[in-house]
C-alpha cells in the first residue's frame, strides 16, 4: 500500500499545524553527516522509519544506518569499541549500570519514556494492589525495565523483597518477602508463570500475543504507578558526543519531526515498524497502540536521575563519585526544538515541546 503523503494531505496537515507546520527559515544543509544508531529489531525505530520514510532525514542533512542488536550487552561493547555512534532501545537502567561501572556514556535523548512492560499472572492469580505480591514470587530479566521499574515502586511503598543470591531489601525475616526469580529471555518468565514456577512475571514490550497464547492475563500495568519512569534513552559515548554536536542536533531535528508527524499517524507508524522488522501486526498494533507506550524524544533528565537515584537505594548500582549530570545532555535537544521552533513557527507540537522540555529537564 502506498502511504506516501501527497501533496493534497500536506496541504490539509499544514492547515492544522500538524504536519509542515511553516516555510523552513533556513535552507537544508548542503553536507550529509553520518550516524550509526543500534536498536533492538523486537521495538525497532519508529521515529527513524518516519524520517526515512518521509525524508526528514536527507531535508536535515543526516544519513542514519540503522544496526540491529537484540541486547543491550552486545550493544555497549559496539558502543564502546566504535562500531556504532548512539544506542536507541536499550532501557535506562542497563546503561545507568555502564555508567555506575565507570563507562563514560551520556543520554542526550530519548525514544520511549515508558514501554509497554506489563506484569503478567494466570486468570485465577488473584491481583488487587501492591499488597498481592506479598510472599510471591515474581519473574523478571534482571537489570530491565520491567524490573528495575517494579523494584522500585516496591522499595517506595516499602515491601521487603529479595533478588540475586543474596541480596535482600527489607528484613530478611518478614514473613511477606517477595523473592525475584532471574531468566535469561522474557519468553522464559512467561513460560515461568504458565509453569507455575512463579505468581507473577514482568516482560518488556511486545510479549502480549504470546502471553495471551499461554492463557496468561496483564494484572498490573508499573507506569501507572511510577509514571514517566524512563525507559529507552538514546545515549552516545561523552567523546562521541563532544565531538558531533552538529551530527546529534541533526538527528534530534530529524527525529522530532518525525514525533510531530506520528501524532496522528499511528496505523501507517505500526505499517511501517511492521514493513522493517520481522514481527506480526497483530504484535506491533498491541504495542505501538498501547496507551502503555509512549514514544518520546525528550532527555527526560529529571526522570534519568530519579532512576539512578532508586537503582543507588535498592543495590542495582553504586554511585560512588559518579556526578550523573556529567552523563547527561539536554543542550543539543534543546537547540534542535529552539531551532525547529524558529523553522516552522506555527507549529503547536514544538512549542508544546518546549513547554514539556522546561518541565522535564530545567
Amino acid at each position: 500500500m502506498n502511504r506516501k503523503v501527497t501533496a493534497a494531505c500536506i496541504a490539509v496537515f499544514a492547515a492544522f499545524g500538524i504536519f509542515f507546520a511553516g516555510v523552513r527559515a533556513d535552507a537544508a544543509p548542503k553536507d550529509v553527516l553520518k550516524v550509526r544508531v543500534a536498536a533492538q529489531p523486537t521495538s525497532g525505530q519508529v521515529f527513524q522509519f518516519i524520517a526515512e520514510e518521509h525524508g526528514f532525514n536527507k531535508e536535515e542533512g543526516v544519513e542514519v544506518e540503522m544496526v540491529w542488536l537484540s541486547n543491550l550487552s552486545d550493544a555497549a561493547s559496539a558502543l564502546m569499541a566504535k562500531q556504532v555512534d548512539v544506542l536507541s532501545t536499550y532501557g535506562t537502567g542497563g546503561p545507568l549500570i555502564y555508567i555506575a561501572n565507570g563507562q563514560d556514556f551520556n543520554m542526550f535523548g530519548g525514544y520511549m519514556i515508558i514501554g509497554e512492560t506489563p506484569v503478567y499472572g494466570k486468570p485465577e492469580t488473584k491481583y488487587t494492589g501492591l499488597e498481592s505480591f506479598k510472599g510471591k514470587k515474581i519473574g523478571i530479566t534482571r537489570g530491565g525495565t520491567p524490573d528495575i521499574v517494579l523494584k522500585g515502586i516496591l522499595y517506595d511503598a516499602g515491601y521487603p523483597f529479595r533478588y540475586g543470591t543474596d541480596k535482600i531489601i527489607g528484613d530478611p525475616k518478614d514473613p511477606d518477602m517477595i523473592q525475584f526469580l532471574e531468566y535469561k529471555k522474557n519468553t522464559d518468565v512467561l513460560q515461568a508463570v504458565a509453569k507455575g514456577e512463579v505468581d507473577f512475571g514482568a516482560t518488556a514490550t511486545g510479549y502480549q500475543i504470546q502471553a495471551r497464547m499461554l492463557g496468561l492475563e496483564v494484572k498490573m500495568w508499573p507506569d501507572e504507578l511510577w509514571p514517566n519512569h524512563s525507559c529507552c534513552r538514546m545515549l552516545c559515548m561523552n567523546s562521541y558526543l563532544n565531538e558531533n554536536k552538529e551530527t546529534l542536533r541533526r538527528l534530534l531535528r530529524s527525529y522530532l519531526r518525525a514525533e510531530e508527524y506520528m501524532q496522528t499517524h499511528m496505523d501507517e507508524v505500526s505499517d511501517l515498524v511492521v514493513e522493517n522488522l520481522d514481527l506480526t501486526k497483530e504484535t506491533v498494533d498491541s504495542f505501538v497502540h498501547s496507551p502503555h507506550m509512549k514514544y518520546d524524544t525528550d532527555p527526560y533528565t529529571k526522570s534519568v536521575e530519579k532512576m539512578w537515584n532508586k537503582m543507588a537505594n535498592f543495590g542495582y548500582l553504586t554511585a560512588g563519585n559518579i556526578d550523573i549530570k556529567d552523563h547527561m545532555n539536554s543542550e543539543i535537544y534543546r537547540e534542535a526544538l529552539e531551532s525547529l521552533m524558529k523553522d516552522y513557527p506555527d507549529s503547536k507540537f514544538f512549542k508544546a515541546k518546549m513547554e514539556q522540555f522546561k518541565t522535564n529537564n530545567l
